[in-house]
């Protein structure tokens, strides 16, 4: 049996939580604003762990300041996170929607960091 590297398994949850949270709500699946996901962050993980509320602050406050490579990384860190509950699970996901949708539009104007970090988001579906 071949067990997922975390960094992929945490993809895979965050995707997974997506499609079971997202298709409930009307209008989910789109990116959120930096204003949206820093309320839906800081309300989600309020009463976290301090391991987890630091962790989803950092990506919140890489995603306001538009650094979506920082932001990246600590989203799939906090999504494959074990202690998470499900509305901590799909504000993860949620902002790594937005996140991925900025990732996009920078590889798509030749950002090569950007690129290949969608590429690895990509392979890892």
């Amino acid at each position: 049996m071949t067990l997922m590297h975390p960094a992929r398994l945490g993809l895979v949850t965050v995707l997974f939580v997506h499609i079971c949270c997202g298709c409930s709500r009307s209008g989910g699946g789109q990116a959120q604003t930096e204003e949206e996901v820093r309320t839906g962050m800081s309300k989600s993980f309020a009463g976290a762990s301090a391991e987890t509320k630091a962790l989803a602050d950092e990506a919140a406050a890489a995603i306001k300041a538009q650094e979506d490579a920082k932001a990246f990384i600590q989203l799939n860190a906090l999504a494959a996170r074990q202690d998470l509950s499900r509305e901590q699970r799909a504000a993860a996901a949620e902002s790594m929607l937005t996140v991925n949708k900025r990732l996009s539009e920078a590889a798509a104007k030749g950002d090569k960091d950007a690129a290949k970090l969608v590429e690895e988001y990509r392979s890892s579906k």
